[in-house]
């Protein structure tokens, strides 16, 4: 089985940077929530997060990005000097992420 060539750069991406700036420290796994507010606001009567996928996507996307600015801007772990994630699908639908918090100082 071939791995797509995106997937491989991914992968050798990753690569160089744990050379470049050590193991990582921090694993962390965020998963969406289908009964946070935004998300329920936004379903018609009757519906669930199944039936929109693009809402919980969307939402998701921000509340990522949002825990990311907390940890990089406010140091909570400590001063990141490079971080990655990746973004699954669970088997109910719904994204969650993989973050790789590389070298805090």
């Amino acid at each position: 089985m071939s791995i797509p060539c995106h997937m491989q750069e991914y992968a050798q991406d990753a690569m160089s940077y744990i050379h470049h700036y050590g193991c990582s420290n921090l694993f962390i796994t965020f998963t969406c929530n289908p009964a946070w507010n935004e998300i329920q606001q936004l379903l018609l009567p009757g519906q669930s997060q199944m039936d929109r996928h693009a809402i919980a996507a969307r939402v998701f996307r921000q509340k990522l990005k949002s825990l990311m600015d907390f940890i990089v801007k406010y140091e909570v772990f400590g001063s990141v000097r490079c971080w990655m994630h990746s973004v699954e699908r669970q088997k109910r639908g719904l994204p969650h992420a993989h973050i790789t918090n590389l070298s805090l100082r």
